[in-house]
């Protein structure tokens, strides 16, 4: 077709967004390589999905009853839900596996980019505790910029290869088990883009591209969004395949009244809905006196409501069973229609054994590397969908990657693995971000964060990452993380950091009774080694200095203090939590040795050893986070370095953020919380609700370390899981008399060092 040959090649780079119109798609096998179209019979008809978002999950009830009334389909095209529906029915799926997919899916994990927590680099974790928002600000050529969509569709676009790898082999979508086209919209010149070839899972991922809320698909030379925009519901290219008689599906959202038009978001989605509605009126107009036009009544049921899916489903069955005397005027012989869809259906096919894996090369061979290294254990092996998959996972959890797609390839009759990584468009990007304490007793705290990152500052994919932070702290940090060896599993990292911050000395952890300013100045040279994601140990020198002045309490206390420090400092961490914020599974365990030597004349000596263990468990609705911190100065030097505080919520519950203070500590404590509402909403904010039980105490003396009586203290409280991260309200009261509410911002998870 003409709008077709410029996407007949298979593209190699894509900017891939999600849309959350994937509501028919869910993480099953693809069965079969595509097999030739039958001869259609004569009195085949040709099938119209448009577009609609989660409504076009109706599409699915429209095919439940055409395939039990025996109709004929001789041809598809579809736009936006309508592409992904009619092109894995064309590519051989039956309307029963389409019905499982839209049950199967699970929304909240496919349209979140970066791959499961466990297999992110410990790099990437350790933003975490950062407390930075997931928005990158990006800078190239002397221009900000923000990403093109709000997801990138990484998983998206990994579930859409799984689920048309049977038409691998198939790049004219003619020679599919049934004819079948896509809609896209060209966003810079508004034009139509019809797709007749290339590849299947590109051609149904650029139809759904929601401008805005999904970044556009970059295929050949165009740049393509939602198919809506120009042809919501296809007619004209099922015409022009040569079907006589059609079958049309609108599920098009209605306009809204004026007392939904209440904020601006509204008004530009009506004037969107306008626009394409009266382009589909325009082309429902041209339909014949043979044609069936179904219009389900999906009441209200909007885009993005994809936990009702299945009303959506039954929905769309509804209305063809309201039209069952015209669509049975197209019914054929059962045994006619047997024999063309034993041909429609896929088959199962086994690409074997993968010769070959080839990288395409980006701009930083850094990032290329990174890709093969995660890859390269597939070669020589039978192709496994899970396999690829993890391999691919790990290495976009770099942070480098817009997208990384795949393709199985041939060369001289042999089957390899292509992978196309699409790298971010900055050479600097930054992030922002927010923690707050506030007890309702006059003591609150905050602490904005900005943090600058380049990447690939050399050609074997060196980092440069600052931190700038105001507030409880307030100060830089700078360091340059260099990887290095197989797989980039061996770093060296040196850092220089100035920072001061709020220490308030408490009498019996309840009255405040003076507040110093620290001021650190350190520098380090850390090495480490993290062969896999889960782990990693490292040891670095350390050396600095650091000054205190009191700000408030009277001449009893000392009014300044000086220490310099040098030594040595040994970390272990394990880390396999799936979240920070409400953690549902997984471990974190951190160990760290700092030894302080009088190297260079440095005044603090001695050895701290401090450890935290952290342990999630679930039963569906029902969490459980376990969790203890032990520090200790083993040689009871009272260095500034060796201080640990605690206090504050669910860290002895009821005192003030860091009221209590030794160079000895012990917290153990079991946090419970559960998720309330309901849990199939796609843009719900998750609220739980929960409480704590926790023991521990400070010590200045390690031979007094556990002895005396624990402190007990509990909470409950309620959180939300927020774009900005977790909110906590809460009220703590402890067995030393001491209660206080909490508004918290930030994770429940501390640092074994904080």
């Amino acid at each position: 077709m003409e709008n077709g040959k410029d996407v007949r090649t298979w593209p190699t780079r894509l900017r891939t967004g999600a849309l959350l119109m994937l509501a028919c798609v869910a993480g099953l096998s693809p069965l079969a390589a595509g097999a030739a179209a039958a001869d259609a019979p004569a009195d085949c008809v040709g099938l119209v999905l448009g577009g609609g978002g989660a409504r076009g999950a109706a599409h699915v009830g429209v095919l439940k009853v055409l395939e039990r009334e025996r109709i004929p389909v001789c041809a598809v095209a579809g736009t936006s839900m309508g592409a992904i529906v009619g092109g894995l029915y064309a590519a051989g799926y039956d309307a029963a596996e389409l019905e499982k997919l839209v049950g199967a899916i699970d929304w909240a994990d496919v349209l979140v980019d970066d791959p499961a927590r466990r297999i992110l680099p410990m790099e990437r974790k350790d933003e975490d505790f950062r407390h930075l928002l997931d928005l990158e600000i990006g800078y190239r050529d002397g221009r900000l910029g923000i990403p093109a969509g709000l997801v990138r569709g990484q998983k998206l676009m990994l579930l859409l290869r799984r689920l048309t790898l049977s038409t691998w082999k198939t790049p004219d979508f003619d020679h599919l088990p049934i004819p079948f086209r896509a809609v896209a919209t060209d966003i810079v010149t508004g034009q139509k883009q019809v797709f007749a070839d290339g590849d299947l899972a590109v051609a149904i991922r650029a139809s759904m591209s929601v401008p805005g809320a999904f970044a556009p698909v970059k295929v050949g030379e165009r740049l393509l969004v939602d198919g809506g925009l120009a042809e919501n519901v296809p007619v004209s290219e099922v015409r022009a395949l040569g079907a006589r008689r059609m079958i049309v599906v609108d599920v098009g959202s209605p306009l809204l009244g004026e007392d939904g038009l209440t904020s601006p978001a509204a008004v530009l989605n009506q004037a969107v809905t306008a626009l394409m509605a009266e382009k589909t009126a325009r082309d429902l107009d041209t339909l014949g006196s043979g044609d069936v036009l179904l219009r389900p009544d999906l009441g209200d049921i909007t885009s993005g409501q994809f936990n009702r899916s299945a009303e959506a489903v039954a929905a769309g069955e509804r209305a063809a069973e309201a039209m069952l005397p015209q669509l049975r005027a197209f019914a054929v012989a059962p045994e006619q229609y047997a024999a063309l869809r034993a041909h429609q259906r896929h088959r199962d096919f086994d690409p074997g054994l993968l010769a070959f894996l080839d990288v395409e090369p980006g701009h930083s061979p850094s990032a290329t590397r990174r890709v093969a290294w995660a890859a390269e254990g597939l070669v020589g092996r039978r192709f496994d969908l899970d396999t690829v998959e993890n391999d691919i996972g790990r290495a976009y959890g770099d942070g480098r990657f817009e997208t990384i797609d795949y393709r199985l390839v041939q060369r001289d009759g042999q089957t390899g693995l292509e992978i196309m990584p699409q790298q971010k468009p900055w050479t600097a990007f930054g992030k922002v971000g927010l923690q707050l304490d506030d007890d309702f007793n006059g003591r609150s705290n905050y602490l904005l964060s900005a943090e600058l990152v380049f990447n690939d500052v050399n050609r074997i994919g060196g980092q440069w990452r600052n931190l700038l932070q105001l507030g409880r702290v307030s100060g830089v940090r700078s360091e340059f993380h260099q990887p290095f060896g197989d797989g980039g599993a061996f770093y060296v990292e040196p850092a220089l950091d100035l920072h001061s911050e709020s220490l308030p000395l408490w009498q019996d952890g309840q009255v405040q009774v003076a507040e110093y300013r620290l001021l650190r100045r350190q520098f380090s040279l850390e090495a480490g080694y993290s062969p896999r994601p889960e782990w990693r140990v490292s040891l670095a020198l350390v050396g600095g200095k650091d000054s205190v002045r009191r700000g408030i309490g009277d001449e009893q206390w000392p009014s300044r203090g000086a220490e310099s420090f040098a030594g040595l400092r040994f970390g272990a961490t394990w880390d396999t939590l799936d979240s920070v914020s409400f953690p549902t599974r997984g471990t974190r365990a951190e160990f760290e040795l700092l030894s302080l030597q009088p190297w260079a004349n440095a005044q603090a000596e001695g050895e701290v050893v401090r450890a935290a263990f952290d342990q999630a468990f679930s039963w569906r609705r029902y969490h459980v986070l376990l969790g203890a911190r032990v520090a200790s100065a083993i040689d009871d030097q009272a260095a500034f370095r060796s201080q640990t505080f605690l206090g504050g919520f669910l860290n002895l519950s009821g005192f003030s953020e860091r009221s209590l203070t030794g160079t000895q500590a012990a917290l153990v404590r079991g946090v419970f919380y559960r998720r309330t509402g309901d849990t199939s909403r796609l843009f719900a904010l998750p609220l739980y609700v929960g409480g704590s039980v926790e023991a521990g105490n400070v010590w200045n003396e390690r031979r007094a370390f556990g002895s005396g009586t624990p402190i007990f203290a509990g909470s409950v409280f309620a959180g939300l899981d927020t774009p900005l991260g977790p909110v906590f309200l809460g009220f703590g009261r402890n067995s030393s008399g001491a209660d206080s509410w909490y508004l918290s911002f930030g994770s429940m998870l501390r640092p074994a060092s904080d």
